[in-house]
């Protein structure tokens, strides 16, 4: 397992570290949970547009 302090894409201050499952190898931020699969590579404006994508995709109309 590799440990990256401080190098998560997304959210800049999380610690990342590597791992391999039945699916293949990949990244996963501690912090926020952030993950990069081997083939997909994102820059930092397109890390930044998927946060702000998962923190506003939560339709809160219909709750009570």
């Amino acid at each position: 397992m590799m440990y990256k302090i401080k190098s998560c894409p997304r959210c800049q201050v999380g610690d990342v570290f590597g791992s391999s499952d039945e699916y293949g190898a990949y990244e996963q931020c501690f912090q926020c949970g952030w993950v990069n699969y081997g083939d997909k590579v994102l820059s930092q404006k397109e890390a930044e547009a998927e946060k702000l994508e998962a923190v506003g995709s939560k339709d809160r109309r219909g709750r009570r």
